[in-house]
């Protein structure tokens, strides 16, 4: 989705994929390949999370700390399940807010954090909550000014949001009270999606919306510098947006971005200076295994990147304009899934599609999460999928 003054548009759009006037796609979605499913993908347990997030534009995202996995819905469900049964041992669910006169859902949308035995998340209404993970007790709730629509960052008792609005927020992890505030200017057309920020070193970084990468002062949200990631180009409001919407990647003392409509970059991470630059462009997460970088583009093309030279090592475009999600590394694998509901396996040193499986005809919508031997997938109506290393 894409953001121009309070007023939401299909990011289907920006990519060309709705239908012309004469009922003729602009740009055509590749079909499914036609692949020999030879891996044991089978599920070890799936369940349901509510309502999922439905047709609406999220970053909800399970998060998994000790034995436990921490799963939401857009409309306030909550609950926690043993990670590797799918047993439930708690469910909560959030009631309703008197916005504006009126009822509203919770609406949580940024990706859940676990920190201090808490879970942190916040919402489109703009309200950050703190909950128990031993029984879901709602600890405390803060409003912040826009939408969360990214996981928080926690640390040194902080909880970090970056808002729709621009607003880098820091609130004390106990109480929910605002420990510091800082503001950017956010350009008339914006996605909608944020970057979930990182903590380092004393330091909050932060992709924004005007093409840079925001670095701050985690202690008191003063600003340290800002790296230009992307410049503006081209005739138009939708080809000049640079948003830096995917969570920067830290490997050693190496930071890597990457811009909508901009590059994939690579600069050192203690002075900022820029090592190399490649003309790749999206707003998904970047994934990495240590050497390559993987990265899902916004034409559903994969590719995998030399994380020190910048060099290409392969591309994968058979699924082209399929909404692919950021992609996750799991043992041999690289996996993703699309906005059809299909997971797909991927050789992550070939970057030949191994294996697909539907999970949801609802479709997915966030990168899979992988902890251990174990994969998790959520996807749109609420499903809940473990998979085992095939």
């Amino acid at each position: 989705m894409i953001r121009k003054q309070g007023t939401l548009l299909p990011l289907m759009l920006v990519l060309g994929l709705t239908a012309c006037s004469s009922n003729t796609d602009v740009v055509q979605v590749s079909p499914l390949p036609d692949v020999d499913n030879t891996l044991n993908t089978k599920a070890r347990w799936s369940t349901s999370v509510g309502n999922g997030v439905g047709e609406y534009y999220s970053q909800l995202a399970p998060v998994v700390d000790g034995e436990s996995i921490f799963a939401a819905s857009r409309d306030g469900v909550l609950a926690s399940y043993d990670r590797s049964s799918g047993k439930r041992q708690w469910q909560q669910k959030l009631g309703k807010l008197a916005i504006n006169d009126n009822q509203r859902s919770p609406r949580i949308s940024g990706g859940l954090a676990a920190a201090y035995g808490n879970l942190y998340f916040g919402s489109e209404n703009g309200i950050v909550y703190a909950v128990a993970q031993s029984d879901g007790e709602v600890l405390w709730t803060k409003e912040v000014p826009g939408e969360v629509l990214a996981a928080p960052v926690v640390d040194d008792g902080k909880v970090v949001v970056h808002t729709s609005a621009g607003n880098l927020v820091a609130l004390d992890s106990t109480s929910g009270e605002q420990q510091w505030q800082l503001r950017n200017e956010q350009p008339s057309l914006t996605l909608r999606s944020m970057a979930t920020p990182v903590s380092v070193g004393g330091a909050v970084l932060y992709g924004r919306a005007d093409g840079r990468l925001g670095v701050a002062l985690l202690a008191n949200g003063q600003p340290v510098r800002d790296t230009r990631i992307a410049s503006p180009r081209g005739a138009t409001e939708l080809e000049r947006m640079v948003d830096v919407a995917a969570k920067p990647v830290i490997l050693g003392d190496i930071l890597f971005t990457i811009a909508y409509n901009g590059q994939l970059t690579a600069h050192q991470l203690i002075s900022g200076q820029e090592l190399w630059k490649r003309q790749y462009q999206g707003s998904q997460d970047l994934s990495t295994d240590g050497r390559l970088l993987y990265i899902s583009d916004s034409r559903s093309h994969l590719f995998a990147v030399d994380a020190r030279s910048g060099m290409e090592v392969w591309s994968n475009t058979e699924l082209e304009n399929r909404q692919l999600t950021a992609s996750a590394v799991f043992g041999d694998y690289l996996v993703a899934g699309d906005a059809q509901g299909y997971l797909y396996w991927f050789n992550r040193q070939s970057g030949v599609l191994e294996s697909l499986q539907r999970i949801d005809s609802k479709g997915l919508y966030i990168a899979p999460l992988v902890v251990g031997d174990t994969l998790y997938v959520q996807s749109r109506s609420g499903d809940l999928v473990a998979i085992g290393q095939p």
